[in-house]
């Protein structure tokens, strides 16, 4: 695997550790985390060869659906902010984690390997999460995000999304950051903090920002023809 890669992962792992210890109220505290945030996934996205416009994309989309999930629907909310500063650039620099670990070469061998681990792993969680904890709500997820990641073409990102994913849910849970409700707002089905499933919220952020920017590119070569057309007929 590339150096680079394995240092982005390290310093992820340890600057994601330090912001949410460090997670604070007041308006000055959530700017510097918010910028640092920022600052830190530019450092690295810079030399990345996942595009810009996929992360500018994941944020702006990520942001959108933290208004709804957390302040329309009340599925969670965090301890020290409405939404915090640093959650939309987090979001950004998730992405870039699970984009970059799935073109890694060594990674992308052992492809299946790893895609057969997540969902072993994963199903294991959800039903001792179910058994343990009621968790309905995550075994539902889960059973959705199993789907996702089998009609997908791109399992491999899915699932180094999911594993990232659970990571942070377990740590930013643990430490107190973020909540989520032991119930369902309107469904009132039980759910364990984190849900065993919620990794499915990012891989449905990361479809979507797939779709939108292959969406994008597919129709650029059709306009940038048009232009030349109008030029030729001047």
């Amino acid at each position: 695997m590339e150096s680079r890669f394995l240092r982005f992962v390290a310093a992820s792992a340890v600057f994601m550790t330090v912001l949410l210890l460090a997670d604070r109220d007041g308006l000055l505290q959530q700017l510097v985390l918010g910028a640092a945030t920022a600052l830190f996934l530019w450092y690295f996205a810079r030399d990345s060869e996942v595009a810009l416009r996929q992360i500018i994309c994941c944020i702006v989309v990520a942001t959108a659906g933290e208004v709804v999930l957390s302040l329309g629907w009340g599925l969670y909310s965090y301890r020290h902010a409405v939404i915090p500063f640093y959650v939309p650039p987090g979001h950004g620099l998730f992405y870039t984690l699970a984009a970059e670990t799935a073109r890694q070469h060594a990674v992308r061998l052992r492809a299946g390997a790893i895609t057969r681990l997540v969902l072993i792993i994963g199903s294991a969680n959800a039903a001792l999460s179910l058994v343990f904890r009621h968790d309905t709500w995550g075994a539902l997820w889960w059973m959705g995000a199993v789907a996702l990641i089998y009609v997908s073409r791109n399992r491999l990102l899915l699932s180094a999304c999911f594993a990232y994913t659970m990571i942070l849910e377990w740590v930013g849970t643990a430490i107190g950051n973020w909540q989520w409700a032991a119930e369902v707002p309107f469904l009132r089905l039980h759910s364990a903090n984190p849900p065993a499933g919620v990794g499915i919220l990012y891989i449905l952020l990361d479809l979507i920002v797939v779709g939108i920017t292959a969406g994008l590119m597919s129709r650029k070569p059709a306009a940038e023809l048009d232009d030349e057309q109008m030029l030729n007929a001047a």
